[in-house]
């Protein structure tokens, strides 16, 4: 799948050219080679907030920010409740009147897991270089990881990051009990990377626990590609080996997740309400 994100604005900025991107991300990123850095750009004076897609290419990607001068319609008060990087007390934005989608992709193929995390990692630079250049950009939001972060944060986090892997930004890594107390966990957004997200439905391990099995999880598979097996074994606890399988989400029925089950531990019954509706899962595939 392309890696993709969103920057929510207070409007569109005519100002964010293709030239001034790519003199940004230049500027930023010295690892970046600028003969393989091209920009297929409006004409200097000709480019409004409404006109044709930016489009640049690096090597054989293909860089596109498309604007929409209207907001997405997501709640991104609840959106921003969930995720570790938008801080705490800063309130969500709610009146942001503009969108752009940042794509970055390969024409014509479907990408390993190594371009998958390549894409990625231009998809930020070039995120981090529009943040730095304008000031209409209120959230950076991952649709995989279903979370938004803070511009100002993801900006210094891409500089101080990359080229290593940005796993807080690009996956969502929750941890919480379920109503009976019964520990939970999962990720969000590997997908994008063309792994499998993580899951673990049920635990009596304690919740940094949890989240330590989840991240470490998620950092071999970045390290290794897919290559845990249904069926494999991952380690064990004093009371149970951890099986990995692979299995319909528990959030998202129609993906496929390498769900970690406890084997040798009971627990007990569990079924969530029926008349709950879907979003108030997050209240035990929440935030920790």
């Amino acid at each position: 799948m392309p890696s993709l994100a969103m920057l929510f604005q207070s409007r569109l900025d005519p100002d964010l050219t293709g030239e001034r991107l790519a003199t940004q991300m230049l500027s930023d990123f010295p690892d970046l080679d600028a003969a393989l850095l091209t920009v297929d750009d409006a004409p200097a004076g000709r480019r409004t907030a409404e006109a044709s897609p930016l489009s640049l290419t690096y090597g054989d990607q293909q860089i596109i920010l498309l604007g929409t001068p209207e907001p997405v319609g997501d709640d991104l008060t609840e959106i921003a409740a969930y995720s570790r990087l938008w801080p705490d007390q800063t309130p969500a934005p709610a009146d942001y009147a503009a969108h752009t989608i940042v794509s970055v992709l390969r024409p014509g193929r479907e990408t390993t897991h190594v371009e998958g995390l390549a894409d990625a990692a231009l998809l930020s630079k070039v995120i981090a270089a529009a943040v730095g250049l304008s000031e209409t950009v209120v959230a950076v939001y991952f649709g995989s990881a279903n979370h938004v972060i803070l511009p100002p944060l993801f900006r210094d986090l891409a500089i101080e990051t990359l080229p290593e892997p940005m796993l807080p930004a690009w996956v969502a890594l929750n941890v919480a009990p379920r109503p009976d107390g019964v520990m939970t966990g999962h990720t969000r957004g590997l997908d994008m990377l063309g792994l499998p997200d993580v899951e673990i439905v049920q635990s009596h391990e304690s919740a940094e626990d949890t989240f330590g099995r989840i991240i470490n999880t998620a950092i071999y598979l970045l390290e290794n590609g897919p290559v845990i097996g249904d069926g494999d074994t991952l380690g064990a606890t004093e009371t149970a080996e951890i099986v990995a399988h692979h299995a319909p989400s528990q959030v998202d029925a129609d993906k496929t997740v390498l769900s970690l089950e406890f084997v040798g531990e009971e627990f007990p019954e569990w079924e969530a309400p029926e008349s709950e509706p879907q979003p108030k899962k997050r209240r035990w595939f929440g935030r920790k």
